[in-house]
């Protein structure tokens, strides 16, 4: 309980000075109360009892579980493990040290008393250990879990021997032994640790065994059974503790927090740096995986880092210091403000190509006009009204059938003359078309230019009408004569 209420002592005043700033001395020391022998309390009563073990330095809480008729708290002031024993000689002496005593839960060989210690995280794999005393006339029966739940093997209980603490330099608890110094034995293959009654299954004084585990445990069970008369055992638990120590120098190096840090990097113990930058971490398990974290003045930086591995397996280790320097920050040209980039005009669109007219058809090229053969000019020469009577010329000088010879673009000659009347019976004048209008047209006319009238019709294209006007012109002109015929016939 002592060791409580100095590491919590410790840690308020710490506390206290990191929130008001203070670097007073005694912050830079933590103690962690490790090392040396359990201090135990104890509640219940018969056959049922429970406590719990602080050992400090880090060691994980710890509480238990008893079977028994009965079981005690002592303080070590008459019963103790010396200096000079085996387990003494790694933890130092148990004097003024507590520790437990326990019967079965009935003096039988068959109603063992049972105890169960469990951790509230796995042990380290070293660093600590128990001692069962006075193992004589009964057994002692040791098991584990691993930090898997799963049992470990006898072997990593870490047996270390057995031995009798009465056989020992002084100051031991007792002066001699007229039994000889009894001592049990251990059994390997079933992890139990025997009295030997010193042959009779006697009680004596100091026969003990001692265990340092090799590997982590999340709990421990001894089983205790009375072989004969009315045996008592003893349990002690301990650990191996050393200290860390070191400064912080520079500028501004007080008041500076520094935690320690376990194997898997959870925080310990924690302290601030005093008037001179000096710190310290005292009796904390002796183990070698530490890590010492610094925290350095705002605007300040550590030189080769603010953390430091340290092995406490061996022994104390001091030295483990930190130097403050001033983070320098060059001071960079202020960077020209770029000229915003101009904005680009939008490149304007372009204008449609513009659709190329359609090339223009081309007129057909007016088929020329064939050229006439000659267009008879003039008015056809008439043959004079005859005089006197006329003499009957028999036929017609012109025969309706017959079919004018002129070019079909010679306009047809209209003639001008009365039709003679026959002068004679059976006689009929050609029906209005003399001979001399016949011979009117003659083929120098038929060679003639074409007249205006001639080429006016020929640019309207009603020259090529010519031939068929000639041709009504000709049956007209027989229809004519026909009918002059026939109005002479009728007279006569």
């Amino acid at each position: 309980m002592g060791k409580q209420l100095s590491a919590l002592a410790t840690t308020a005043l710490a506390a206290a000075l990191v929130l008001g700033g203070a670097a007073a001395a005694p912050a830079d020391v933590v103690d962690g109360s490790g090392g040396g022998y359990a201090s135990w309390l104890l509640t219940g009563s018969a056959p049922s009892y429970s406590g719990s073990l602080d050992l400090g330095g880090g060691f994980p809480e710890t509480s238990f579980t008893a079977s028994s008729r009965q079981l005690t708290s002592q303080t070590g002031r008459s019963t103790f493990l010396p200096a000079g024993s085996a387990p003494g000689l790694v933890f130092g002496s148990s004097q003024n040290q507590g520790y437990i005593n326990q019967r079965p839960l009935k003096d039988t060989p068959t109603d063992p008393g049972i105890t169960t210690y469990t951790f509230s995280k796995p042990t380290p794999s070293g660093a600590w250990g128990f001692i069962l005393g006075d193992i004589d006339a009964d057994k002692a029966v040791v098991s584990a879990l691993g930090a898997n739940g799963q049992p470990v093997a006898v072997a990593d209980l870490g047996f270390q021997g057995v031995f009798n603490y009465c056989d020992a330099p002084a100051p031991r608890p007792c002066t001699g032994d007229p039994e000889g110094f009894d001592l049990p034995m251990w059994d390997p293959a079933t992890g139990t640790l025997l009295g030997s009654g010193f042959g009779s299954n006697r009680d004596t004084a100091g026969a003990s065994g001692w265990f340092m585990p090799s590997v982590p445990l999340t709990s421990l069970t001894v089983t205790y059974t009375r072989l004969s008369g009315l045996p008592v055992y003893q349990t002690w638990f301990a650990t191996v503790a050393h200290s860390i120590s070191g400064t912080v120098s520079g500028v501004q190096v007080a008041g500076l927090a520094v935690t320690l840090n376990d194997g898997q990097g959870n925080p310990v113990a924690s302290t601030v740096t005093d008037s001179s930058g000096a710190y310290a971490f005292e009796n904390f398990l002796a183990l070698d995986d530490y890590t010492v974290n610094a925290t350095p003045a705002e605007g300040f930086e550590f030189e080769g880092g603010p953390s430091q591995a340290v092995e406490l397996g061996q022994g104390d280790v001091g030295g483990v210091d930190f130097r403050l320097t001033a983070i320098i920050v060059p001071t960079k040209s202020p960077t020209p403000t770029k000229s915003p980039t101009p904005t680009k005009s939008p490149t304007p669109t372009k204008s449609p190509t513009p659709t190329k007219s359609p090339t223009p058809t081309k007129s057909p090229t007016p088929t020329k006009s064939p050229t006439p053969t000659g267009t008879p000019t003039g008015t056809p020469t008439s043959t004079g009204t005859p005089t006197g009577t006329p003499t009957e010329t028999g036929t017609s000088t012109v025969d309706p059938t017959d079919a004018p010879t002129q070019s079909p673009t010679t306009e047809p000659a209209t003639s001008s003359t009365t039709p003679v009347e026959p002068t004679g019976p059976g006689t009929m004048e050609a029906s209005g078309v003399s001979t001399s209008t016949a011979a009117a047209v003659t083929p120098d006319s038929a060679t003639q230019q074409p007249s205006n009238t001639a080429r006016a019709l020929a640019a309207t294209g009603a020259d090529k009408a010519g031939p068929v006007l000639l041709a009504v012109l000709i049956l007209l002109g027989s229809g004519a004569a026909m009918v002059g015929a026939a109005r002479r016939r009728h007279r006569h």
